[in-house]
């Protein structure tokens, strides 16, 4: 995708909120979005047949483009692409996202109990050492953290599985860099790793599940504190570690 369609979408999507358009409602004509940002028809065009394919938008022969309702028609894939585009999310759709994520990384353990090969084990092994020699330099393990969960996934033979998961991960991704800079968060996720890590190697998946779940939980309720002390700022975080970005 171009980068100038990326743009419009993160316009039409601004532009959406900032209206406080509601399902059903018509957005304004292709004519007019290419006017109102300073665009090429063709690019808006680009835009629109993306925003499409999300389930965003619908456009009508001889009527115009309404919003779908997004909540229950819209891809995950919109959300992911919000958030690439720095764009701000609901809380409640992070609320949401974070408990779905539990679901399916406790019962990705489990399957990774059963299924694991030692390659596997030796691969976690390994996300995990260079975790401790990043904490131990002071540095973010953002991306150990988000390989160490998805190997776990990879770990269930499972392709469709772990593109589901990779997914979540890409939403979480600005917010996560507001996280891991956090060294004593890094060190606390690090020691819930080696827990489940531990679990994983003996094949014991009730404790290798039960490892996750309290890890993913505490993980979830931290977040929560830090949408309701002060979502503004946390907000605010987020959009800077995504324009560095």
């Amino acid at each position: 995708m171009q980068q100038a369609s990326l743009v419009a979408i993160g316009n039409i999507m601004s532009l959406v909120r900032a209206k406080r358009i509601e399902a059903g409602e018509r957005l304004p004509s292709e004519r007019d979005l290419a006017e109102r940002f300073d665009m090429s028809r063709g690019v808006i065009r680009e835009a629109l047949a993306t925003l499409e394919v999300m389930r965003f938008i619908e456009r009508r022969p001889n009527s115009g483009i309404y919003l779908r309702d997004t909540e229950v028609e819209g891809s995950f894939e919109a959300l992911v692409l919000q958030a690439h585009l720095g764009l701000p999310i609901k809380t409640s759709e992070i609320v949401q996202a974070l408990e779905l994520r539990r679901i399916m990384e406790v019962q990705a353990t489990r399957l990774a109990c059963e299924r694991a090969t030692a390659k596997d084990l030796r691969a976690i092994r390994a996300i995990l050492e260079e975790a401790d020699k990043r904490i131990a330099e002071g540095k973010t393990i953002e991306a150990e953290d988000q390989s160490f969960h998805l190997a776990i996934v990879a770990a269930t033979k499972n392709d469709v599985f772990l593109r589901v998961v990779n997914a979540f991960y890409e939403v979480s991704r600005p917010r996560r860099k507001v996280n891991f800079q956090n060294v004593e968060k890094s060190a606390l996720s690090s020691r819930d790793h080696y827990k489940v890590y531990e679990a994983l190697e003996k094949g014991d998946a009730d404790a290798a599940a039960e490892a996750m779940e309290r890890h993913l939980l505490s993980a979830a309720a931290h977040w929560k504190e830090l949408l309701a002390a002060n979502p503004r700022q946390l907000k605010q975080l987020v959009q800077e570690t995504t324009d560095e970005h």
